[in-house]
């Protein structure tokens, strides 16, 4: 019965408002910033309200925070400017292979076939993970051209990066 009570919380996350959950964007605290952005993904993914300030966070120094804005961004489709589209292609040379991952992964989301070249390179990554993610992205955002810088991963050691470039290949050979 304690554990009951201990689980229940007098106000959750969905019953805030969106202005709650925007304000809360700009708390000091990371794991309240990542929160709101998830809640406002899940409970208002056609408002655009929010998208202003997010974009602002794909510069914050806070790595999950930067990782959290991009991934929500992409996944609402949001309008995005070029200044955007660098910020998030920064992403792309981290250290860090998720943060690259968050990267492609919201450049999927979005608008963006001039972040083809800062993609490509990506190939060649050390990280299998990075070079999956970075096929599937060109498969959305690029053109026949990825095509020959695709086609070295066919013999790749890994069954599962050859796969995704093969993929990649067949998506974009059926772009006109």
């Amino acid at each position: 019965m304690l554990a009951l009570v201990a689980l229940a919380s007098p106000v959750s996350a969905k019953d805030k408002s969106e202005d709650e959950l925007i304000a809360e964007l700009a708390s000091p605290n990371e794991t309240k910033v990542t929160d709101a952005l998830l809640q406002l993904e899940k409970h208002y993914p056609t408002s655009t309200k929010a998208v202003p300030t997010m974009k602002k966070l794909l510069t914050d120094s806070r790595v999950k925070v930067r990782r959290k804005a991009a991934r929500v961004i992409g996944i609402l489709h949001a309008e995005v400017d070029q200044q955007d589209i660098k910020n998030i292609c920064a992403m792309l040379k981290s250290a860090d292979p998720q943060e690259v991952m968050d990267g492609l992964k919201s450049l999927r989301g979005l608008k963006a076939p001039d972040a083809v070249a800062e993609i490509l390179p990506l190939l060649k990554s050390a990280t299998p993970n990075v070079i999956r993610d970075a096929c599937r992205t060109l498969a959305v955002l690029g053109s026949k051209d990825a095509i020959p810088s695709l086609e070295p991963l066919l013999k790749h050691p890994q069954a599962n990066v050859q796969k995704d470039a093969q993929d990649a290949i067949f998506t974009l050979r059926a772009k006109s």
